[in-house]
């Protein structure tokens, strides 16, 4: 999300601050979740450093984790789609929004398939590495979105010039 948050002050001031609040709530979500369990801070080491207490602690929070980002995206992601919808020539016909909407799409459920098979991963990983794992793996879904698809339709709304309409 820290990817395209220097483009994203050409957009409307409304919009922008709706954009703005969603990217820092996303990325105290990350935070959040990198820093949730104390087990998964610590290095790698021939067993685990955390007792059975903590593991456990860590096992039991991240279904809300993972609720929440699912809440979180949904949200952020209807909104993105509105603010698209809003620009000229951007209608659902659009392949670029099209497209965009299908990534917002596939990014949810890859979301609701970490929280559908959280149970089968932490009993292979456990919770610790669990929580690693799918921290970089949210944190990468996100950035790679913002540079796929987040940044050329902020920047295009810095041009000036009449885009062809790809309805």
């Amino acid at each position: 999300m820290l990817v395209h948050s220097k483009a994203i002050n050409k957009l409307a001031p409304s919009d922008y601050a709706m954009i703005e609040k969603e990217h820092q709530q996303l990325e105290k979500y990350l935070a959040d979740l990198r820093d949730a369990c104390a087990c998964s801070l610590l290095p790698d080491s021939d067993g685990p450093a955390c007792s059975k207490e903590q593991q456990t602690s860590c096992q039991g929070r991240m279904p809300s984790f993972l609720f929440h980002i699912i809440d979180l995206a949904g949200r952020h992601f209807d909104h993105e789609e509105s603010i698209m919808l809003s620009r000229p020539n951007i209608s659902e016909n659009n392949d670029y929004f099209r497209v965009h909407r299908q990534a917002h799409l596939d990014i949810m459920k890859t979301l609701q398939g970490l929280a559908d098979n959280y149970f089968d991963v932490t009993e292979k990983s456990g919770a610790a590495e669990v929580y690693r794992l799918f921290y970089e793996k949210i944190a990468g879904i996100f950035d790679e979105h913002d540079r796929q698809f987040d940044d050329p339709f902020i920047e295009s709304t810095k041009q000036k010039s009449v885009e062809p309409n790809n309805n």
